[in-house]
């Protein structure tokens, strides 16, 4: 992906708005994530670009700034915090909260967990999305991957790039009624962890 045109590469140590790139974190089909220093507050944080591709769909680039700035909103301890959506030298950002812990997917064992850390980390999971669902905000994209169990294990939901905010109404829709699942307008996420249904054919 690195000779990739379409991501950002030799970004380390330039300065993006107010945030100086300090090394890379990661990277995925929705972009990579630098740790980077805020030098306007004096802090770290994880820095996430946008595949630069992003720009030249006008829609898309509104959409993803809209549901960042939505889920910039969330406050919650087992929530990674947004502090910032933006735009700079063409490049569309996220500021984020840097966790400092290891992905969950990293924690499992061939075995899978322990039953004790399925429920720790269900239950703390679970009590995250709760949060973002009474606020109208989906995530779409949960998975092991997008999970960081921190040194003092708690774990923190990453990763809202695929957010979607739904008005109550809409989500009291979706739960209950085969036609709003049916007529959803797109897919999003990682197939391996979507959540699917299936639906007896009317007689």
């Amino acid at each position: 992906m690195l000779a990739s045109p379409h991501f950002h590469i030799g970004m380390i140590g330039q300065k993006l708005s107010h945030y100086r790139v300090l090394s890379e974190l990661g990277h995925g089909g929705m972009g990579v994530v630098y740790r980077a220093r805020d030098e306007t507050l004096g802090r770290d944080v994880a820095l996430k670009l946008l595949p630069s591709n992003t720009l030249a769909d006008p829609a898309a680039r509104d959409r993803l700034l809209h549901e960042a700035r939505t889920a910039s909103a969330l406050n919650h301890p087992h929530i990674c915090t947004i502090y910032e959506a933006g735009e700079a030298g063409g490049q569309i950002f996220f500021a984020m909260e840097l966790v400092d812990g290891r992905p969950l997917r990293e924690l499992i064992p061939a075995g899978g967990l322990p039953a004790e850390s399925v429920v720790r980390y269900g239950s703390q999971i679970a009590d995250a999305l709760a949060h973002t669902h009474e606020r109208g905000v989906i995530h779409r994209d949960l998975k092991p991957g997008n999970l960081m169990v921190t040194r003092e294990g708690r774990t923190k939901v990453l990763d809202f790039g695929l957010a979607r905010h739904q008005s109550r109404e809409e989500l009291e829709d979706a739960t209950k009624s085969r036609l709003s699942a049916e007529e959803t307008p797109s897919v999003a996420g990682t197939l391996a962890y979507a959540a699917g249904a299936h639906y007896r054919p009317a007689d």
